[in-house]
């Protein structure tokens, strides 16, 4: 069991080491992540004891951590075959089976370790990841609520919760607990972006503004802090306020469909339409995009050029059954922005000159005679 056996077999006349010294030296190449010479250090031992458990999990572990999946999992196997109820061989096999995309496998293995060692919180942890992957969202849930009972300031528990929350829609579950997870750190910017966000869409503005305000402290140039700022503003209608905060976006990036769209809204509800067609068509220029595309018809309608006007009506309701929907959104915007007079005109230049398909025609029919 503890023959003398050399750290380098390959060089005669080097120190002998016991197998319990190389388990130690391997160990301690592992710690200091000398992956390869850990390796070479259990793989002599293992030439002496095939069998040895210490050297197993050791070879094992630094397998892993040299990214040899195939080689750990033989080792981990092994040693299952000499102790089914291996802690290190449950833990670092399922850890294998994880980095191969094997979650089901390894969400099993981790659970026969837990029956032996029931409030390990990282192997916890694991396996709620890997439900999260497999989409097993209730599970994940609650594993992260167990680990929180036994440690409830568990860092990794709360971030995992958090963004399980926020994945399911549960945004003011998200909101509570990510506000835990700043706690550990107000300055973590990621978390502050998404916190704003979240904010955004449960329409708490104020609070939203708060977050992306904080975030930009941090980074002037954030651009997901910049953009929901530029959100902020733009619901409190201070669309100079909005253009200017998405203008430094586009400093540092050529910028996003959705933010050229914005951009365009903003701009078309301070009147200012030439500005606004061209972030429309930027906007465009990324694919279709409705809005943008029912801007440029507003736009070329206030100018009563009816040809591009019905253009890009006609893109606008293009590959669509429901025209009924599209044509009620389009109305919409022609009367937010104060424009009827304007779009009943369109609408009576559609169906007089440029003419349609029959069922775009008897909507705006029925659009003309519900508004006059």
């Amino acid at each position: 069991m503890n023959q003398p056996v050399n750290e380098n077999p390959g060089n005669n006349g080097q120190k002998q080491l016991s197998v319990i010294d190389i388990s130690k030296r391997g160990r301690q190449k592992l710690r200091s992540r000398q992956y390869d010479l850990a390796c070479e250090l259990f793989s002599s031992g293992l030439e002496r004891e095939p069998e040895n458990p210490y050297l197993l999990s050791g070879m094992g572990d630094a397998s892993l951590a040299n990214g040899d999946f195939p080689a750990a999992e033989e080792c981990y196997r092994k040693l299952l075959e000499v102790d089914k109820n291996n802690l290190f061989a449950l833990r670092g096999l399922g850890d294998v089976c994880k980095k191969l995309n094997r979650h089901q496998e390894a969400i099993q293995l981790w659970d026969r370790y837990l029956v032996l060692r029931p409030r390990d919180k990282f192997v916890m942890t694991r396996v709620a990841e890997s439900c999260k992957v497999l989409t097993l969202f209730e599970r994940a849930e609650q594993v992260y609520l167990q680990i929180l009972k036994y440690s409830p300031s568990d860092r990794f528990a709360l971030t995992g919760l958090a963004d399980l929350q926020h994945r399911l829609g549960k945004e003011n579950e998200a909101i509570e607990t990510y506000e835990k997870v700043l706690k550990f750190d107000e300055n973590e910017l990621h978390i502050l972006t998404i916190v704003g966000k979240l904010c955004w869409r449960i329409s708490d503005f104020k609070r939203a503004k708060g977050y992306f305000e904080r975030a930009l402290k941090i980074d002037p140039d954030n651009p997901y802090a910049l953009f929901g700022l530029g959100n902020c503003y733009r619901w409190y209608r201070q669309y100079d306020k909005a253009i200017d905060i998405w203008k430094k976006i586009l400093v540092h990036s050529e910028g996003t469909q959705t933010l050229f769209t914005r951009m365009g809204d903003a701009y078309f509800n301070l009147g200012q339409f030439e500005d606004a067609e061209q972030s429309y068509r930027k906007s465009l220029e990324f694919g279709e995009e409705f809005y943008s595309t029912a801007g440029l018809v507003c736009i070329f309608s206030e100018r009563k050029d009816w040809k591009n006007a019905a253009h890009f009506f006609g893109l606008l309701i293009a590959g669509t059954a429901d025209t009924t929907h599209q044509i009620e959104i389009l109305l919409n915007r022609f009367d937010r922005t104060g424009q009827r007079q304007v779009m009943l005109e369109l609408f009576n230049q559609i169906i007089t000159d440029v003419g349609g398909s029959k069922r775009v025609v008897e909507v705006l029919e029925e659009q003309l005679e519900r508004f006059s």
